[in-house]
Parts: C-alpha cells; sequence; structure tokens
C-alpha cells in the first residue's frame, strides 16, 4: 500500500488532520508528518486532541522554515501533500481584503518558497470564497498562476464549495485549491466533489445539534444588547432572523454580541421544540434568546464533541474557543475535497 506523508500548514486545531485521517482506500494511506501553527493556544488544543505525545515535527512560524530563500530556517522533514487553511482576514468580509498586500495576505508567498523547495507531490489550500472577487478577479489569476508554475508545476483544481452541500448545516462558502505535480501525473478533467443530501448526515439541521439542556447565562443575549442583536437598521445589509434550520457562517468572533444578521441566535422555543419546524412566532421582547455555545460550534465545523472537552480541561475562555472555530476548516467538506481529489490522482 502507498504511503503519503502531509504536512498541515497553518493547522489551527487541526481540521485538515481529522480529515485526513477519515480517508480510507485500500491503495493508499496517508500519515501525519508534522504541523506548522503560530497561534498558542490552538497548539494546545492540536497537541492534546490529535497527539497524544506522539513525536511528529512542530513548526511555529511557517516564515522560519527553510526555503531557497530563507537558507537558514527549519529544514522540514520529508512530506508528500501539503495541506494547508492559510490566514483569509485579507480576503474575507470582516478584513480590509487588501489580499496579497496586506501582511497576513503576504503568507501565500510562504506556501510558494515551501512548494519550489520541497515539492511536495499534492496540495490542498483553502481560504474564503471573497478572495475570487477581489480586484475583479485578478488577485485569483495571479495566485492561479503561480500555483501552477511554482517549482516543477501543479496541475490545479479551484473549487468554490459551500459547507451544507457537504455534510454540515452551515451557509460557509470556501475556495479549495487542489494541485497534483505536474511530472507524475497528466490533468484530469476533474469535477468539484459530489454532493451529499443534509438530510441523511448525523446534523441534518441547526435544531439537530443545539444542546437541549441548561446551558451557561453567559450564552443569552443581555437585556441592554437585544435591541442592538435582534433588531434590523434600515442601513444594515442582509436579514436579522434568528433559528436559522442552516447556520450562518460561523465567526471567529462570536463571542461578541454581533447583530443577528451577521451571526446566529436560537430562543427556548426553537430549541425546546420536539421537531425544528415547530415553533411557531417568536416575542421578541420576552423570549430568552442565546448565541450557540461552543460544542454547538465545534458540530456545526464538523469536530467531534470531544474537541469541547478538550478545550474545557485546558480551561480555554469562551473567546478564545470561539476564535479556534471559527478559524477551522470545516471538517466535512476538506475530508471531500481531499477523498475525492486523492482518489482521482493517487498515484
Amino acid at each position: 500500500m502507498k504511503e503519503y506523508k502531509y504536512f498541515d500548514f497553518f493547522s489551527g486545531i487541526g481540521g485538515f488532520k481529522l480529515a485526513a485521517d477519515r480517508v480510507v482506500s485500500g491503495s493508499f494511506k496517508l500519515l501525519h508528518a508534522g504541523y506548522c501553527e503560530i497561534d498558542t493556544i490552538a497548539r494546545q488544543v492540536y497537541e492534546a486532541a490529535h497527539l497524544n505525545g506522539h513525536s511528529t515535527q512542530k513548526i511555529n512560524d511557517i516564515t522560519e522554515v527553510k526555503t531557497k530563500k530563507n537558507k537558514s530556517g527549519i529544514l522540514l522533514d520529508d512530506f508528500d501533500i501539503m495541506f494547508g487553511g492559510f490566514p483569509c482576514q485579507s480576503f474575507s468580509n470582516v478584513g480590509y481584503r487588501k489580499g496579497l498586500d496586506d501582511e497576513r495576505g503576504m503568507l501565500f508567498y510562504n506556501i510558494l518558497d515551501i512548494l519550489d523547495k520541497y515539492l511536495p507531490k499534492y496540495f490542498v489550500l483553502e481560504n474564503v470564497q471573497k478572495l475570487s472577487t477581489i480586484k475583479k478577479g485578478e488577485l485569483l489569476s495571479e495566485m492561479k498562476k503561480a500555483l501552477e508554475t511554482i517549482g516543477k508545476g501543479y496541475h490545479l483544481h479551484i473549487w468554490d464549495l459551500l459547507a451544507s452541500d457537504y455534510g454540515l448545516p452551515q451557509k460557509r462558502k470556501r475556495l479549495f485549491f487542489c494541485g497534483v505535480r505536474s511530472d507524475i501525473s497528466t490533468k484530469n478533467d476533474l469535477s468539484e466533489p459530489p454532493k451529499i443530501d443534509l438530510s441523511k448526515t448525523k446534523y441534518p439541521t441547526t435544531w439537530h445539534l443545539l444542546e437541549k439542556d441548561t446551558v451557561d447565562k453567559k450564552h443569552y443575549i443581555p437585556t441592554k444588547t437585544r435591541n442592538t442583536v435582534l433588531y434590523k437598521n434600515p442601513k444594515w445589509m442582509g436579514d436579522v432572523k434568528i433559528d436559522n434550520l442552516i447556520a450562518r457562517p460561523i465567526t471567529a468572533s462570536m463571542s461578541k454580541w454581533h447583530r443577528a444578521n451577521q451571526d446566529n441566535y436560537f430562543s427556548n422555543s426553537f430549541i425546546k421544540s420536539k421537531t425544528p419546524l415547530a415553533i411557531e412566532e417568536i416575542d421578541l421582547e420576552k423570549e430568552p434568546i442565546r448565541r450557540i455555545t461552543p460544542l454547538e460550534g465545534f458540530r456545526i465545523q464538523g469536530f467531534p464533541d470531544s474537541f469541547s472537552k478538550t478545550t474545557q480541561s485546558l480551561k480555554i475562555s469562551y473567546s478564545a474557543q470561539y476564535r479556534l472555530i471559527g478559524n477551522a476548516v470545516p471538517v466535512e467538506l476538506a475530508y471531500s475535497v481531499i477523498n475525492h481529489f486523492l482518489a482521482s490522482y493517487h498515484e
């Protein structure tokens, strides 16, 4: 059986690792070679949740990796596949959308330098869908050309995908860049991964994953904040609807009380209803309404409940937990991409 070692860059809490470890094939298997993550708290969770004391290469800062340009950097162990959800703040609606002119956007160049130095056979990279609209699509064209020509060259597939099409009740759009080194394969006419019927998954709607028992009172909207969160200003974009069966995109700043057109809020009536469609009209003046809990956030992103227990055991604050969840790659979505892509291009 062919073995492929993967390196988990910008790993966060390990969404790509969970996805990769789920890939089961009769002809190849994936082995963890190492990970790179600059966030101290994310590294704590990654170590506790994934490694359990196992030895693996750990890099804190991708800019410290040895490349052709950075000859004094840290030499990476051998790996065949690069995974990476590189920082998206420069490309998202909540960032300044400066793209590669921003310091965080420039980390894309570090990805290119590593591809040029280590020549992995495959890569799967992920970022926000809004990246494709910057400079009227010119930025995406520049990135596409760079990925296709770096090193020995790569055959590239770019997919614009929605998490709710791949087993998670969340309207989270993501771009995936999937590359195979051009000297080991011809380019396949490869379509995007086949979609998954959400009604047949573990959590067909948000109602199915919400905690039905009592939760920390800190998650309920404070009385003085309700008018800001629940009522629409004519200048706002979007709908302030709560109790959405498919969640709005999870944000890294869920600990803040965003307006309901930006984040996810659920009423007690919805949470405790017998079916997700049984609720009546909600009294926004009196009804207890809360944000999602960290456990629910992990579920919406496709992480097992054990991650909530891990963060609690590490005594990580709510705000930090929400940040880790919001910055993660949706596990089911990543799994569908990796499995489909490698099955199509396996040597």
